[in-house]
């Protein structure tokens, strides 16, 4: 049984996740920064029959968040809620996202990936950034907007329209900042905070432009955001899909805390 929350409600939400909000980070920050009376997000709990909380579910534009603390969620009723929001992504630890995606039909009239990756923590950079990165000024968002949805991973899994429009507004109520490298007012580098609040910051949408990747300006950003954060004494976090992407953090000071994964409807 899948219930809207009421006002009373956000209490019972964070007890729930506790301490474990690495595993659920935009769920707990959206909550955090929005509540529950938000126009902005949803937020559900799921029941079992005997009146347990067995997961909660909270809804950002087009994308659901999951987080189970015990995993023994019904995952037909949530597939079946995914479905009747309208919703095109899904986001939780790797372990409930394979429980969601043995819930699906086997035939839909939609294309659907599963995407595996990790959630890791700084605690300190390897070295010093040499200060290429500055913040973004309001005529470098549409090329960042751009630059994220060109992308062949991050960008499918937004509507440009929605991503835009997301970008601005967590800048502008600075939920989020974004840092760019530029070369002749052409944005080449791009890294940003995608929720930041309080002590927790996860940094996002770390992306350089084809011609100009393999040259360090991805670890450069990357460094430069992170150690920003970290003298705010912040605790920082980041999401990510290669292997590619492992090493670079790997390499820059990141600690892997959980495995993570994106399930995407496409078009």
């Amino acid at each position: 049984m899948i219930y809207k929350c009421k006002p009373m409600d956000e209490g019972k939400v964070f007890s729930y996740i506790g301490l474990d909000y690495p595993k659920c980070l935009y769920l707990y920050l959206d909550l955090k920064k929005y509540g529950i009376e938000s126009d902005k997000i949803e937020v559900y709990i799921q029941y079992d029959n005997l009146s347990n909380i067995t997961s909660v579910l909270l809804v950002y534009y087009s994308c659901l968040h999951v987080y189970s603390q015990k995993e023994c969620f019904d995952a037909n009723e949530l597939w079946a809620f995914f479905c009747n929001m309208k919703c095109t992504m899904l986001y939780c630890t790797l372990s409930t996202a394979e429980i969601i995606y043995n819930a699906i039909p086997k035939v839909l009239p939609k294309e659907i990936s599963f995407t595996t990756g990790w959630v890791a923590q700084i605690c300190s950079v390897d070295k010093k950034a040499k200060g290429m990165a500055v913040p973004a000024q309001n005529d470098d968002f549409d090329q960042i907007a751009r630059l994220i949805y060109s992308d062949e991973d991050i960008g499918r899994s937004y509507r440009y329209e929605e991503l835009a429009r997301q970008i601005k507004e967590r800048n502008r109520e600075g939920y989020a900042r974004n840092y760019v490298i530029k070369q002749n007012d052409i944005v080449i580098a791009h890294a940003c905070t995608n929720a930041e609040i309080d002590n927790i910051a996860v940094v996002a949408e770390l992306l350089v432009k084809n011609e100009y990747r393999s040259k360090g300006f991805g670890s450069e950003i990357w460094r430069d955001i992170c150690f920003r954060l970290l003298s705010e004494k912040k605790e920082v976090y980041s999401f990510y899909y290669t292997e590619e992407s492992r090493r670079l953090h790997k390499h820059i000071g990141f600690i892997e805390v959980c495995e993570w994964a994106k399930i995407v409807v496409g078009g």
